[in-house]
């Protein structure tokens, strides 16, 4: 269940996980395009624009990790790289299908806190706090 990285998983997101709130395979993951594991109500309280929600199966990846493969460019155009470290940056989430909104646990700080990328028009794109912990993300969502 540990991360591809060097990055500690907090706690809670081991204890959801491991309770089955959280999805463990990949059959659990994509299930969720079919029902949301979260309320649309819960989703529009830290991301009023978003409706839906698709959490990743562990092991999770840096963003570092995601820009090594064919993500790359995806990421050095659209990611906001000057606005994270992209190597402590735990991709855990996104908004689904075709929305390119990641959530990550940004590690910067020893608690890491819940940030999600925000696209702009006119750009550029930007990293929004969602919370300020892994818990009070957790919170926010009701996954216990």
């Amino acid at each position: 269940m540990e991360p591809e990285s060097n990055l500690s998983l907090p706690t809670r997101l081991r204890q959801i996980i491991e309770t089955g709130r959280w999805p463990k395979t990949h059959d659990e993951e994509i299930h969720q395009n079919i029902r949301s594991l979260v309320p649309k109500e819960r989703i529009q309280s830290f991301a009023p624009e978003q409706d839906r929600i698709y959490l990743f199966r562990p092991p999770f990846r840096t963003i570092a990790q995601r820009m090594s493969g064919a993500e790359g460019a995806f990421w050095s155009r659209w990611g906001a790289l000057g606005n994270i470290a992209p190597d402590l940056a735990l991709d855990i989430a996104d908004f689904g299908l075709g929305t390119d909104s990641a959530i990550v646990l940004d590690y910067r700080q020893e608690n890491p806190a819940v940030i999600r990328l925000v696209w702009r028009k006119p750009e550029p794109n930007e990293w929004v706090r969602c919370a300020d912990s892994f818990d009070e993300f957790a919170d926010l969502l009701g996954l216990d």
